[in-house]
Formats: C-alpha cells, sequence, structure tokens
C-alpha cells in the first residue's frame, strides 16, 4: 500500500477536514463530481471570486412591474413574472449580458452570441437573481442567491453548450457577478488537491475533507492572462 494510503487508513480524520483551500486559478466547474461535498458531507465548494470582471452586469437600471406581471428587458424583451416572486419594494434591477465571450466559444457557436436579461430583486430576506430569462416560463426558470450563502449554481444552456454558474449581487443590487468556468485547468487543480468521491475513493484529491474557495484571476477575454 503506497505510504500516502497507508496514512490515510491509519488516521483517516486527517484528510483535510477543518482545512480550506483556495485555488488561484482558473474558474472551477461547479458541477463536477467530486466537488460537491467534503468526506464530512459539508459543501466542497463555498465561495467563488473572479478578479477579472468578465462576469460583471451592470443591474442599476430599476423598473417596476406592469398591472399584468410583465417586464420590458433591457434587450426589448417582455418578462412575465411569476407571481411567487417576492419583492416587497417592487424594484426590479436589470441588465444585460453576452453570453459565451471567449473566443474558444466564438468558434463553436457562428450565430450572433445570444444576450440575455438578468433581474435582480431583494426578496425582503435575501437578495435573488435570474438570468435564465430565454426561457418562455419563468417560474421554471432557476433563481439564485449569494453563492456564499446558499452553495447553489445554476445550469445554463444556450445554443447547446452547457454552463455551470453561480452569482453575487453587490452595491444594493447594482451590480451583479456571474461566476463561471472558460476553460478547464481550474477545475483540475481543484480536483487534484480536494476531490471527494465517496464511492470511488481511489479518485480522491489530496485532501478530501477540505473546502475549496474559487478565486479566478485568468481572464478569458486577454488569452487567459492573469488578473491580479
Amino acid at each position: 500500500m503506497p505510504s500516502f494510503e497507508l496514512f490515510l487508513s491509519k488516521y483517516p480524520e486527517f484528510d483535510g477536514r477543518g482545512i480550506k483551500i483556495a485555488i488561484i486559478d482558473g474558474g472551477i466547474d461547479l458541477s463536477l463530481e467530486g466537488l460537491q461535498k467534503t468526506s464530512e458531507g459539508l459543501p466542497k465548494i463555498i465561495d467563488c471570486f473572479d478578479f477579472t470582471g468578465v462576469g460583471n452586469v451592470d443591474t442599476s437600471v430599476i423598473k417596476e412591474i406592469d398591472s399584468k406581471n410583465y417586464l420590458i428587458g433591457l434587450n426589448g424583451k417582455k418578462l412575465k413574472i411569476p407571481k411567487n416572486w417576492q419583492n416587497p419594494s417592487r424594484k426590479w434591477h436589470l441588465g444585460l449580458k453576452t453570453l459565451f465571450t471567449p473566443s474558444t466559444l466564438r468558434t463553436e457557436i457562428p450565430e450572433k452570441l445570444p444576450e440575455i436579461d438578468c433581474i435582480v430583486w431583494f426578496n425582503g430576506e435575501k437578495w435573488c437573481v435570474c438570468i435564465e430569462t430565454h426561457k418562455k416560463d419563468l417560474s421554471k426558470a432557476k433563481v439564485l442567491t449569494n453563492f456564499c450563502d446558499e452553495n447553489e449554481y445554476g445550469i445554463l444552456t444556450v445554443k447547446n453548450q452547457k454552463m455551470a454558474y453561480c452569482i453575487t449581487v453587490k452595491n444594493d443590487g447594482n451590480l451583479l457577478e456571474i461566476y463561471a468556468p472558460y476553460n478547464s485547468h481550474g477545475s483540475s487543480v481543484a480536483q487534484i488537491a480536494a476531490a471527494n468521491f465517496p464511492k470511488n475513493p481511489e479518485q480522491n484529491g489530496m485532501a478530501p475533507g477540505a473546502k475549496i474557495i474559487s478565486m479566478n484571476v485568468l481572464d478569458p477575454a486577454s488569452n487567459h492572462q492573469v488578473f491580479l
């Protein structure tokens, strides 16, 4: 038995639990197996930061819904707001974001790159965000809050491209940060460092009990230059 596995067999709790590892690299795919839970069943990835600004969305435009619960998005689309979206202030912050801007994806999507409306609102307890506004029925769209609070992510599918993403709301709702991976390197580093596969422990990383904080510093719009 290799010395590493022998050590863990004698001291199974010495697996990184209680440790937080910052992955300073590209973004991490939040949907990957092995990056969901620690060896103690706690959330594996606990926060995500993007220092490149590539996912920033100006959501300072504020509108209210009409009598039929419609909003007009910044791209001119009528958006039917579900009645169960609580918003005591009736203020809806709107933004517009072009998806898949890196050049590697431009070659894969020859059509016009999709622009999506971003909706941000405060439900009385927490900030809420919906960017899946391309769906005809928004009641079926994913609504997220700040990732650091609930560790939830969504999967956006546009033009047959799938992207795991999470969000952070700043500046009283006037700035939305959409975090997403634009290459696989950060994910690979995270798995080597701390992946946890309960059913296949032979695939574990070095510290399956550790939690991960993702820090994206590789700007996909500038050939992945380091942005610090």
